[in-house]
């Protein structure tokens, strides 16, 4: 039995489809010791979470060797990975929704996995109640997941995860979705749970504050290892020779494409070779300098709320999420509604697009109230005027990026040469024109996300609305989705409502609305 806990040798995992083939893990090598909390960052589309995958035994090798808890996972049937899981693995994936069944109540949901295992009532019940006061979430455990936030759902389904006390936790961004307070909740109970259980976490995330509670940091790219922090020290690594520069290193140097090495008694040297052509422009770059095309065919929507309240629930049940909220929202400019998670912005969000109604008091757009109008009639003017990002986008899967987006444009009535050309410009502006005719289940989970941001971008016209664009986006990601959402208020004539906790788009909006509950 090894004593490492994960060990992966030289592991590749090539996705087939009938497109052509695309290594998402290209020679991946990584160890975890028993007890270690383990934090992978990188940017979208690295690996990172068919990283997770493979090592929960969901998606086998397509070669290497991958060991969970001394067992061969490639050599495993599907029953035996299955029930690896069940006994050994907690696993939090990406989606919250597949997480917790929504006709389960969230505290029924997070015994499930205790009941399964056998374990008494008793004990179930003291777990349960552990875990809802971990994460603060006992006077909503009665809940049903619709009823929740998102922040809400992603701490309860890190519960249910963590209920059988697993030897092992895979978590995918466990803290995308939270405001500060409930991130260090949660990071907090991650670390508990390795320090007191010995268990060995790795955790995927773009949040440096996650990274840092981690004993060890590795950092991905194109499906291998490239980096690796332990306390103050970071280090290059390397993978049967071969060696990933950083690219900011290669833009200082001025190296392009082609390097010499001329190794020295203590290292060696890289210059730029004769032949090289200078510095590459990052992949994406094209989005800072592509601008929208004047005139603007729209003007920016005039959005009012006047004494909103929303309540959900009978009886005991009843919670009131919105209470006599009255506000209205600049034209032209970008507004972001911050605030602890689960204090209302989402359902603001769902109010102003016309796709829930409030308790009581109006919605206003252009001067008329939303309240006045039916199903169709609501459903009318999203397609006129609103562009709307959900907080768990699902765009089309058996379609590509570009197509996504022209079916959208298409359905508000665009020809199809237009639909085309407003594609191609807002992907470009989204930094995805080279994943254009990529199949959506092709993309990362942060392309994916950039994708149907572009499509809302696209099929806006005067009123953009979208919630938490950067929860699935690294750093550099996150800025430039900043950036875009401003620049299409200030140079599309969109008026942007936008939910985030993110600091990096509050510190672009003009205007900050803060819900308290």
């Amino acid at each position: 039995m090894s004593e490492a806990v994960v060990e992966l040798c030289d592991v590749f995992c090539v996705h087939r489809t009938n497109e052509g083939d695309a290594a998402a893990l290209a020679g991946t090598n990584l160890e975890l010791a028993r007890g270690e909390v383990l934090g992978v960052l990188g940017p979208s589309g690295a690996g990172k979470s068919t990283l997770l995958r493979v090592i929960a035994g969901i998606q086998p090798p397509s070669a290497g060797v991958v060991r969970v808890l001394g067992r061969d996972i490639g050599r495993m049937s599907a029953g035996s990975r299955s029930r690896l899981r069940h006994e050994l693995i907690g696993f939090l994936g990406q989606d919250t929704e597949t997480a917790l069944s929504p006709d389960l109540r969230v505290r029924d949901a997070i015994t499930l996995p205790l009941v399964l295992r056998g374990v008494p009532r008793r004990e179930r019940r003291i777990r349960v109640d552990e875990l809802l006061a971990a994460t603060t979430l006992a006077g909503r455990a009665d809940a049903l997941p619709g009823e929740l936030s998102g922040g809400e759902r992603q701490r309860f389904a890190l519960c249910a995860a963590l209920a059988h006390r697993p030897a092992l936790l895979l978590a995918d961004e466990p803290t995308g979705e939270l405001d500060e307070a409930s991130a260090d909740g949660t990071r907090a109970l991650i670390i508990e749970l390795a320090r007191i259980n010995g268990t060995s976490v790795i955790l995927v995330t773009h949040d440096p504050a996650t990274a840092e509670v981690a004993d060890r940091t590795l950092r991905i790219r194109d499906g291998r290892i490239v980096g690796e922090r332990r306390g103050t020290e970071e280090a290059l690594v390397i993978n049967g020779g071969w060696l990933r520069l950083p690219s900011d290193v290669l833009t200082q140097a001025e190296i392009g494409r082609r390097a010499r090495v001329r190794p020295i008694p203590d290292g060696v040297i890289v210059t730029r070779a004769d032949s090289d052509s200078g510095p590459i422009g990052p992949v994406g770059s094209a989005a800072a300098s592509a601008r929208p095309q004047p005139p603007v065919p729209w003007v920016p929507a005039q959005v009012g709320l006047c004494s909103v309240a929303r309540t959900y629930g009978y009886g005991l049940t009843t919670r009131n999420v919105l209470g006599g909220l009255t506000h209205d929202f600049v034209p032209g400019q970008m507004t972001v509604i911050t605030g602890r998670s689960g204090a209302g912005k989402t359902t603001l969000l769902k109010l102003v697009a016309g796709l829930d109604r409030p308790s009581s008091g109006q919605v206003m757009l252009d001067g008329h109230p939303l309240g006045d109008c039916n199903s169709e009639q609501l459903a009318s003017l999203r397609r006129e005027r609103t562009g709307y990002l959900p907080q768990e986008p699902v765009p089309i899967g058996f379609l590509s990026a570009a197509e996504n987006i022209v079916l959208v444009l298409r359905i508000r009535g665009w020809d199809a040469d237009a639909a085309a050309e407003r594609a191609a410009r807002t992907l470009t502006r989204a930094g995805l024109a080279d994943r254009a005719r990529q199949r959506v289940h092709r993309l990362s989970a942060g392309e994916a996300q950039r994708l149907a941001l572009a499509r809302a971008l696209a099929s806006a016209r005067g009123l953009l609305i979208v919630d938490e664009p950067t929860s699935r986006q690294d750093e550099n990601n996150a800025r430039a989705v900043a950036a875009l959402l401003a620049a299409a208020a200030h140079e599309e004539g969109q008026t942007v409502i936008c939910a985030t906790h993110d600091p990096t788009v509050i510190r672009q909006a003009d205007k900050v609305v803060v819900l308290d509950g």
